[in-house]
C-alpha cells in the first residue's frame, strides 16, 4: 500500500511547464536559458516551454487562469496588488533582489544633485521605473514632486531618444542600453542593480500548483537555482550559452553589459522581503491596497527553502 501510495502521489506531479516572460532581455532570460542549455531542467525530470508576452497585466492573466504554471514578472506590484483583489498569485523565488536599471544623466547632469529642478524621463506613471526613480530620490533627500519633474516618455528607445535631444536630464536605462549611451558620452550618475535593493524580476505562481504540485516545483526552481548559479559566478559560460541560445547582441557590448546586471543577480534566488516591503508600504500608502495586506500573503518561499535545501545536500549549492 506504501508503494501504490507513493506511485499515485508521483502521477500527479506535472513534468511539462509553461513558463511566461514579459521581457526578452539578458538578464531576465540568461538563468532559464542556461537552465535548458545544461539539462538542468531535463536532470528534474521536466520538459519546459516559455512563452512570451508583453506586459504584466496579460501575463498575470495567464497564470491566473492557469494557461502557465509559472511567471518571470517585473516587480513585486502586480502579485501584491492581484493578491490584494482576491486572486490566487504568489511570490516563490527571486531572480534579482535589485532594480536592473542604472540612472544615466545628461551632459550637463552627471550627479544626483544635479538633477535638482530638473526633468527625468520614465516609461510612465505608475511603471515599474516610475516607482524606483521615486524611492531612489527619496533617500536621497529628493522629494520625487517638487525637487524634479518626472516626465511620461515611454519605452527604453524613446527615453535614450529623449536624452540625447535634451528634452530629459536623466532616465532609467537596461544594461544593454546603458553601455550604448555611456559610449556617446552621456554619464552614470548610478547603477541601481546594486544601489537599490528592490526586486524587479521575480517569479510567480498560484498558491494552488504549489498546493497541488509541490514536487514539479520544488524540481523547477532547483533547476532554476542552477541555472542562476552559472549566470552569476561564470561570466564567460554563461554569455556563450546567451549568445548560442539566440539572445541578441554584440559580444563586446554583452561583455560589458553583464557587469552592470549580473550583480543584482539573487545566487540561490531568495526572496529580499525588505524590497517587497517597501513596495507594499507604498501601495498601501497611495491607498491601493488595505492596510491590513501582509506580506506572508504573497510570499511563500517554503519551496524554495526545500529546493536550496536538497541543493546543498547534493554538494550543488554552497
Amino acid at each position: 500500500p506504501v508503494l501504490f501510495f507513493c506511485s499515485a502521489a508521483l502521477a500527479q506531479e506535472k513534468k511539462n511547464l509553461r513558463i511566461v516572460f514579459v521581457s526578452l532581455s539578458w538578464n531576465n532570460q540568461l538563468p532559464y536559458r542556461i537552465a535548458i542549455a545544461k539539462g538542468f531542467f531535463k536532470d528534474q525530470g521536466l520538459s519546459v516551454e516559455q512563452i512570451f508576452v508583453r506586459g504584466g497585466p496579460t501575463a498575470i492573466a495567464a497564470l491566473a487562469s492557469g494557461n502557465v504554471e509559472f511567471g518571470s514578472i517585473g516587480g513585486a506590484q502586480a502579485p501584491i496588488r492581484s493578491n490584494a483583489r482576491g486572486l490566487d498569485l504568489q511570490i516563490l523565488a527571486s531572480l534579482s533582489n535589485y532594480t536592473n536599471y542604472t540612472l544615466l544623466g545628461s551632459k550637463e547632469a552627471r550627479s544626483i544633485e544635479e538633477l535638482r529642478g530638473k526633468i527625468i524621463g520614465v516609461t510612465g506613471a505608475g511603471a515599474f521605473s516610475d516607482f524606483a526613480i521615486r524611492i531612489f530620490l527619496k533617500r536621497h533627500n529628493m522629494d520625487p514632486d517638487r525637487d524634479v519633474t518626472l516626465r511620461a516618455i515611454g519605452g527604453t528607445a524613446l527615453r535614450a531618444v529623449a536624452l540625447e535631444r535634451g528634452v530629459i536630464a536623466a532616465a532609467p536605462f537596461t544594461a544593454e542600453d546603458t553601455i550604448r549611451l555611456v559610449d556617446k558620452g552621456f554619464p552614470l550618475i548610478v547603477n541601481l542593480n546594486e544601489a537599490l535593493r528592490i526586486p524587479q524580476s521575480i517569479l510567480v505562481s498560484r498558491g494552488e500548483m504549489l498546493q497541488k504540485y509541490p514536487d514539479t516545483s520544488k524540481r523547477f526552481l532547483k533547476a532554476m537555482i542552477l541555472g542562476m548559479q552559472v549566470a552569476k559566478h561564470n561570466k564567460k559560460e554563461a554569455i556563450q550559452i546567451g549568445l548560442a541560445s539566440g539572445l541578441p547582441g554584440e559580444p563586446e557590448l554583452i561583455n560589458r553589459s553583464y557587469d552592470l546586471f549580473s550583480l543584482g543577480y539573487a545566487a540561490d534566488l531568495s526572496v529580499a522581503q525588505d524590497g517587497i516591503q517597501i513596495m507594499l508600504d507604498e501601495d498601501i500608502r497611495a491607498g491601493v491596497v488595505d492596510k491590513k495586506f501582509t506580506l506572508d500573503r504573497v510570499i511563500n518561499d517554503r519551496i524554495l527553502k526545500q529546493a536550496q535545501q536538497e541543493l546543498r545536500t547534493e554538494g550543488k549549492l554552497k
